[in-house]
């Protein structure tokens, strides 16, 4: 549990646990490292890296450079993190528009990783009611309406009421601009036409058989020769959390597969 310092101030809070093969965790906009709570059980295996984004959670923000893509900026930090930890070659996991980070890490710094896991992941947004999902949470940021978000979310992710609680609180912390620009560059992303340069890395993408409107994406990552493709019978969008036993063990046989012990 501490903290690193960026060249423009920033800092970003992080947890490092366990001992092995490194495994880093992106989480979406607004929920913070917390997210991924039920991960920490990987720590028997691997070790796991969770941060905050900055203006997430622990971290600090300070007003965007508008010369910089916001994606741009998140995996830099991302990349400098990971310098600074010497990690080297680790696995990046990123869940929902946490994957958008992740497959924009992956394209920049194909050479520097060992694998790519994606929770609910997806190269562009395709899907009308995934592009409702994202239009509504920007809505609620341009009318400063973070509670509601952060209990909503909270809600839906929630295995017990102290997971509800810290969720919701953790979300309060988050910086309304900073998840108003994530998800709008979410919105926008579109890496479809690269995804090619990621042929021959090891991917692992996990859907719920529930969650149609986001695994209608699959179609993108199936012609990837190294990449498999997993459902979780029964499961929604919110895996990491409520479907934890089954997504951890799939992360787990995927990475002994890929002799990422």
């Amino acid at each position: 549990m501490a903290y690193f310092q960026l060249s423009d101030g920033v800092k970003i809070y992080y947890e490092r646990f366990g001992s092995g093969r490194p495994i880093v965790f992106i989480h979406p906009p607004l929920m913070g490292h917390v997210v991924f709570t039920y991960q920490r059980k990987l720590t028997e295996k691997y070790e796991v890296i969770f941060y905050d984004c900055r203006g997430h959670g622990q971290s600090t923000h300070i007003k965007p450079n508008n010369s910089i893509g916001t994606i741009q900026t998140h995996i830099d930090d991302l990349k400098k993190l990971i310098d600074y930890l010497e990690i080297k070659t680790p696995t990046i996991v990123g869940y929902s528009n946490g994957g958008v980070l992740a497959l924009s890490y992956a394209l920049k710094y194909r050479d520097n990783i060992a694998a790519l896991i994606l929770s609910g992941g997806y190269p562009k947004v395709e899907s009308w009611l995934l592009a409702r999902i994202y239009n509504f949470g920007i809505l609620l940021m341009q009318f400063k309406m973070k509670n509601l978000l952060s209990n909503f979310l909270a809600k839906s992710h929630k295995v017990t009421d102290e997971d509800q609680e810290n969720l919701y609180t953790y979300g309060m912390r988050a910086d309304t601009e900073t998840v108003k620009d994530l998800y709008i560059a979410g919105r926008r992303f579109d890496v479809v036409n690269k995804l090619h340069e990621l042929n021959d890395l090891p991917i692992l993408v996990i859907y719920g058989t529930k969650e149609f409107y986001i695994s209608m994406h699959k179609k993108y990552f199936a012609p990837l020769q190294k990449t498999e493709i997993v459902f979780i019978d029964g499961g929604k969008h919110q895996l990491p959390m409520r479907w934890y036993h089954a997504f951890n063990s799939i992360v787990l046989q995927f990475l002994s597969e890929q002799n990422l012990r």
